[in-house]
């Protein structure tokens, strides 16, 4: 075919499906670890009854400052994702 290949970041690090476009729209970025996970599969991950982050299973925080906190260590370990 003559599409366009899509970058990396575009695939669900769970499925390795690709994230169907407007992905803002059909994904969550995990502020734990900074990784866009597809809605399909954080369904899933409910279904079975982990309400955890569904690619490293850490909690989910409950709040604004928890979750700022999550992404400032990001940071502060230098992954470009966060920065």
């Amino acid at each position: 075919g003559q599409g366009h290949e899509r970058p990396e970041g575009d695939f669900c690090p769970i499925c390795t499906l690709p994230i169907p476009l407007p992905m803002e729209d059909h994904s969550t970025i995990s502020c734990c670890c900074m990784k866009e996970i597809c809605d399909g599969c954080i369904v899933a991950a409910q279904k079975r009854g982990m309400f955890d982050c569904a690619f490293c299973r850490t909690p989910i925080p409950g709040n604004d400052a928890d979750r700022l906190a999550m992404i400032q260590a990001r940071v502060l370990k230098k992954d470009p994702e966060a920065i």
